[in-house]
């Protein structure tokens, strides 16, 4: 009878033995589910839209202001000391004061771009209120130049990813009447960028192309990704479109004489020619929207 009984204790520890190793299977696998959920939701899926805010009204001024916001091109604007451009093309063209404000953040995606367009997205980070666009914004410029993309690009987010995300900005600027200037992503050398990176990077971002279908070296998709989207949403007429072709010379060859020894970045000269291509198309289209008015 007692050994009965033993045998019955030990099976019911044997049962119990096992509940416990499947809660914690269990709970183990529900962390990291959600863990692997968090990432995907970070790193590929569009940003939740957040509400819009109000800039206020425009100043009662002649002022013609511009905006440039993104990734590491518009950042260079400022370490290049090309963030005067701008203006200078500008008193070129028009008699009206110019005045441009810029700020990027290098290896910036679409979707952080997003996001540094809101204080509430940012000031977590006391590190992230330089790199904030909302008081860019605040200032109601007319127009905000968006430079963002080639992150999507050689990092395999999906070319939803960077149309969707591209799609939330323009929302943003044009519930507040400012008119985005949307730029093509422009040609870089991403094989030589990606060389720089270490091995097991590189592995990582070939290993999303698989399930993004990014391919290496084809920035066209994300191109004509952006153009659909334009075109689906109806906001192709709500834009100014700045397609790379406008100011990007012919068989460039990715020459020194424009970018920098990284072929992916400007030099001086390089923002000389495509700051001088964006101040003519604004101002164009600030004069045939000014008499259309």
């Amino acid at each position: 009878m007692k050994l009965y009984q033993t045998n019955r204790i030990l099976v019911r520890i044997r049962r119990l033995k096992w509940l416990w190793w499947s809660l914690i299977i269990f709970v183990v696998l529900g962390y990291y589910g959600y863990k692997a959920y968090r990432f995907i939701d970070r790193e590929f899926l569009v940003a939740k839209e957040l509400p819009c805010y109000d800039v206020g009204p425009r100043p009662d001024d002649d002022t013609l202001r511009v905006a440039v916001i993104g990734d590491s091109w518009a950042e260079c604007h400022m370490t290049l000391g090309c963030d005067s451009l701008i203006v200078q093309y500008g008193r070129k063209l028009t008699q009206k004061p110019i005045k441009c404000i810029i700020r990027g953040m290098n290896g910036a995606k679409s979707k952080d771009v997003y996001h540094y367009m809101f204080r509430s997205q940012t000031q977590e980070y006391s590190w992230m209120h330089d790199i904030c666009t909302q008081p860019l914004l605040e200032e109601h410029p007319d127009y905000c130049v968006v430079m963002v993309g080639i992150n999507d690009t050689w990092k395999k987010r999906p070319v939803s990813y960077y149309a969707g995300n591209y799609r939330l900005i323009i929302r943003l600027l044009l519930a507040n009447h400012i008119r985005p200037v949307v730029m093509e992503i422009p040609d870089f050398e991403m094989g030589e960028w990606l060389d720089k990176y270490k091995k097991h990077q590189r592995r990582t971002y070939r290993f999303y192309s698989y399930f993004t279908g990014v391919v290496e070296d084809d920035i066209t998709p994300f191109r004509n990704g952006l153009h659909d989207m334009l075109k689906t949403t109806g906001l192709v007429d709500s834009v100014l479109y700045i397609p790379a072709n406008h100011w990007l010379p012919r068989n460039h060859h990715y020459s020194n004489s424009i970018y920098q020894d990284d072929h992916v970045h400007l030099n001086y000269q390089g923002y000389h020619i495509l700051d001088s291509c964006i101040v003519s198309e604004i101002v164009n289209d600030y004069q045939k929207r000014g008499k259309s008015r």
